[in-house]
């Protein structure tokens, strides 16, 4: 089943980021940097607006005119790395972000849940592959994995998710990436409004690229027909 990891919930942070939205400046260059999708731009419409209670800033760019932006933390997937505190640029020296104990910032919990159960992608308003910036709206299809802390692999795994995880097919090699991907039953790739989703397999070192090989025949001969 795609996504259990989801429903873990580990809450193992010590300390976890908190934003400030004064000092915020709308890069979305925490989400992007993020190992395991904890934290993430929501651009929320009118009607989005009156159920939300928390506050927003007015979202940058035509394409987002009579929205609001946020940036939410998910302090219970949260592992503590502090990497989107860290490549924050902030604003006048100031950064957005600064590391608080979780206990303190367990009321964020029902403002991730509002985010992420009734605000509605806005990918489709920019284009995803712009720019960086632009690829974290994006909503990522590898999110909550089992990675450590601070993992270098993953945001790129997630980013590209984000970018093409609708027709995603990957052929791991046994490594760390066999680890976080699929231990079973907790799955960190999921699927899209759609239903659509990476598809994901692990073998031995040796047999990924023929497996890769394998996959991409019936692939290439059903897009052609």
């Amino acid at each position: 089943m795609q996504g259990t990891a989801y429903y873990e919930k580990r809450g193992v942070a010590t300390f976890v980021p908190e934003w400030n939205m004064d000092n915020c400046i709308q890069c979305n260059q925490c989400a992007y940097v993020c190992p395991h999708a904890a934290i993430r731009p929501f651009v929320l419409d009118e009607e989005e607006q009156k159920g939300a209670n928390f506050p927003q800033l007015k979202a940058q760019g035509k394409t987002f005119a009579g929205m609001n932006f946020r940036i939410q933390v998910d302090v219970l997937d949260c592992t503590g790395c502090s990497n989107c505190v860290d490549v924050c640029p902030g604003k006048k020296g100031e950064k957005a972000l600064g590391m608080k104990h979780l206990e303190t910032q367990m009321d964020q919990v029902p403002n991730w849940n509002y985010c992420v159960d009734h605000v509605k992608t806005k990918q489709h308003l920019v284009d995803t592959k712009a720019n960086a910036k632009n690829s974290q709206f994006a909503t990522p299809l590898f999110e909550f994995s089992g990675a450590c802390a601070g993992c270098g692999e993953t945001p790129y795994v997630k980013l590209v998710t984000q970018l093409y995880g609708d027709r995603e097919m990957v052929a791991n090699a046994t490594g760390c990436s066999s680890i976080y991907s699929g231990s079973v039953p907790s799955t960190p790739y999921t699927k899209n409004d759609m239903g659509r989703g990476p598809a994901w397999a692990n073998s031995s070192s040796r047999t990924s690229a023929s497996s890769a090989s394998a996959w991409s025949w019936p692939t290439r001969r059903c897009v052609s027909a």
